[in-house]
């Protein structure tokens, strides 16, 4: 029987067997030499856990973990906002469990308590953008969350120093949007990007924005046949919503635990399954995303009069991109 914070033996050596990653960190990108036959595969995916904040994260990643064992994905990503830098050995422990290879997102949360860089060595991270390639595919992992209090001024997250204006933080720094470029040219294979802060969405659009200095380069970024960048997956918005714009499916994918709906309105208002999902790379140059449903813990964003709750949910949509 397996005790809430680990899975049995046989199970994680039976998972180690379907994970061969190649990691790659900021100037020591992974490049396949030449494209892998392109096989389907999985990846177990979850967003804004907020271990440290929400009281029942971790039974929730409980779930996941669970829900890992039963369908051994070759490796597993969470996208930010994971359990806020602090030391919460049993939350990593569980993560650690799985014994495939491990991807994290930095999510501004993360750097509520602690430093970008304590952060980055805690989760053991090549560093704090990077790449990996996988059985035919290319992974960017980014970084946003950088202060820019001046045009040519770029500061790290770290302690909580980004409760600020909002039009001064969520960039990428120039240094990471060089290697974006040429990290880009250099692959020949079908690219999936992974960001915590929201891309792709009509809020983000302007060209000079935090988010629009990015979605230019994934953009401009093509092959004789098309968009090499086929999607951008985000968290950080507790939201689920999905655009297809300069030939890149970009997807929000929801919070694990909540949505935030403020003080005035009870701060967290939660859902009462976790929600995860496990992305399906298929051979056809396709990616299919599992749905995931679970219902709002009374009460409700509706019920506490929540003046935005319609546009709400409790759910990570079934897709196909592609």
């Amino acid at each position: 029987m397996s005790t809430p914070h680990s899975l049995p033996r046989r199970t994680l050596l039976q998972l180690a067997g379907s994970s061969l990653l190649l990691h790659g960190s900021a100037g020591q990108t992974s490049h396949g030499a030449a494209p892998e036959t392109l096989q389907s595969w999985k990846m177990g995916l979850i967003a804004d856990l907020h271990y440290g904040l929400a009281p029942d994260a971790l039974p929730r990643l409980e779930q996941f973990m669970q829900a890992v064992e039963s369908d051994a994905p070759d490796c597993i990503l969470q996208l930010g906002d994971f359990n806020f830098g602090v030391d919460a050995t049993d939350c990593m422990d569980l993560w650690q469990q799985f014994p495939g290879a491990k991807y994290h997102v930095l999510g501004n949360h993360d750097m509520d308590k602690v430093t970008k860089q304590e952060i980055v060595d805690h989760w053991e991270m090549p560093n704090n953008f990077y790449s990996f390639d996988h059985r035919g595919w290319h992974f960017i992992v980014l970084d946003r969350n950088h202060l820019r209090p001046h045009p040519a001024s770029y500061i790290d997250y770290g302690k909580a120093n980004f409760y600020v204006d909002s039009q001064l933080r969520g960039f990428a720094d120039p240094e990471q949007l060089d290697w974006l470029r040429e990290d880009l040219e250099r692959t020949s294979l079908p690219t999936v990007v992974f960001a915590h802060q929201g891309l792709g969405m009509e809020a983000s659009l302007a060209p000079e924005s935090a988010s629009g200095a990015i979605e230019s380069i994934l953009e401009a970024a093509k092959t004789d046949s098309g968009a090499k960048v086929k999607a951008c997956f985000c968290g950080h918005h507790h939201l689920d919503r999905y655009q297809l714009r300069g030939g890149i499916h970009y997807v929000w994918i929801n919070s694990a635990s909540y949505y935030w709906v403020g003080n005035a309105y009870g701060r967290m208002a939660a859902y009462t399954d976790p929600l995860y999902t496990f992305l399906t790379f298929r051979s056809d140059q396709s990616i299919e995303i599992r749905g995931s449903q679970s219902t709002w813990a009374s009460p409700s964003p509706q019920e506490r009069g929540f003046p935005k709750w319609s546009e709400l949910g409790t759910e990570i949509v079934e897709r196909r991109l592609g």
